[in-house]
């Protein structure tokens, strides 16, 4: 985990290569980048809903969303359909404090997430003007 000031750094320095860009490339860039970058306000909402796995599929995470969600229906399962309440309860409490820390992260987590973004979006607009010279 990176922490702030590491975010922010990496985050201008991929500002400041972006805007060296020549215009053509600054342009197929921000149309990469719109819609691809994520909201931190969005996340933190849906990490409320924490038990479903939203969260995890709001950033991409697949396999990290299903394992959530499934371990919830179980847990729900086992907490209101059988006798087995003490381990459906168990199951409940252990993915509240393993998703803590997500939601204390969730900032980091997202900016994280929309620097590696910018740096994919960044690499293809450089590509673009690698292949625009080559015809």
């Amino acid at each position: 985990m990176f922490s702030e000031k590491e975010l922010n750094l990496e985050e201008h320095e991929l500002r400041e290569q972006i805007r060296s860009l020549p215009e053509h490339q600054r342009q197929y860039y921000l149309t990469l980048e719109s819609g691809a970058l994520k909201s931190p306000d969005r996340y933190l909402l849906l990490n409320r809903l924490f038990p479903l796995g939203l969260h995890h599929f709001y950033l991409a995470r697949w396999g990290r969303g299903i394992v959530n969600g499934g371990l919830t229906i179980a847990g729900l399962t086992l907490l209101l359909g059988t006798e087995q309440v003490g381990y459906g309860l168990m199951l409940l409490v252990a993915m509240v404090f393993i998703e803590i820390p997500q939601l204390l992260n969730a900032r980091h987590l997202v900016h994280s997430r929309n620097n590696r973004t910018m740096a994919k979006c960044l690499a293809r607009a450089l590509k673009y003007q690698a292949g625009r010279e080559g015809r």
